[in-house]
């Protein structure tokens, strides 16, 4: 039994779209009748969903999130070595990534300049607050709102005066970053220490990742808009593909429907 509902499940992920169940009996040599047994039970547990024409597949929310979360920090890192390498070649700034996951987002990966004649800043692994760092805004306002409400303290922390911790403010800052697609922190936790970071998103789940740069504020501000932003627009949708082992062209369209989404659940709300 056990056996039958993976080669279902290693089916349905496989697909290059939704199928039926007549479609899923010949690829699994399985009856029908057995097909919905089985899918019923798969859907009952949410490692499967029906599509919105009611007569297709595709796998649920509760087996993506394990199967994504589950991944190790070093699978991830390697998947993502080289769009992050390339985002500190263009910005000449430390570059970091980072992870959602048992309610809090971590730093899990740096990567320094090699320009032995420039000062930079490393910013540390483990936690980061979610209403004063960039890689973790960037996550809080692309996730999903259920995860969302996990990262986001109660009684935030104020690290100086520039820290926001009033929630209502915090919310509105979220507003903004789902709004224009990137997150900054200017100088929230360090004064003249500013970062910049986008969301990595993660199909149906949303920004579970994120990317960006940090530095001295005096570098990193004036650079925002012509050159941080492109590169690491660019390389976050490789980088979404890469996690996800799939084209390009599949992560670009993630990434689109994602901040489409978004921007409407922002309209809806004002």
């Amino acid at each position: 039994m056990q056996e039958r509902l993976i080669r279902l499940l290693e089916a349905i992920a496989g697909a290059a779209s939704p199928m039926n169940a007549s479609e899923l009996a010949r690829l699994t040599d399985v009856p029908r009748a057995t097909i919905y047994r089985n899918i019923s039970s798969l859907v009952d547990c949410g490692f499967v969903e029906v599509t919105d024409c009611g007569s297709r597949y595709v796998l649920g929310m509760r087996f993506v999130k394990i199967a994504l979360t589950g991944k190790s920090d070093m699978h991830v890192i390697n998947a993502v070595s080289a769009m992050m390498q390339q985002v500190v070649k263009t910005t000449g700034e430390t570059g970091f990534l980072a992870r959602y996951r048992g309610g809090r987002v971590d730093l899990i990966h740096i990567e320094t300049p090699d320009n032995p004649s420039l000062s930079y800043i490393y910013p540390g692994l483990g936690p980061r607050p979610a209403h004063a760092c960039s890689s973790a805004k960037a996550i809080a306002a692309f996730i999903t709102p259920e995860l969302r409400e996990e990262l986001l303290d109660i009684q935030p922390m104020r690290f100086n005066q520039n820290t926001i911790t009033d929630p209502d403010l915090i919310q509105r800052e979220l507003n903004q970053v789902r709004r224009y697609g990137y997150a900054i922190c200017d100088g929230e936790i360090d004064e003249g220490v500013s970062s910049v970071a986008v969301p990595i998103n993660v199909e149906r789940l949303g920004a579970i990742f994120s990317m960006g740069v940090v530095g001295p504020s005096n570098r990193i501000k004036p650079m925002v808009q012509n050159r941080i932003l492109p590169v690491l627009s660019a390389e976050a949708v490789r980088a979404a593909a890469a996690i996800q082992h799939c084209s390009v062209v599949d992560a670009e369209t993630t990434n689109a429907e994602a901040l489409a989404s978004a921007s409407a659940g922002l309209n809806e709300t004002h």
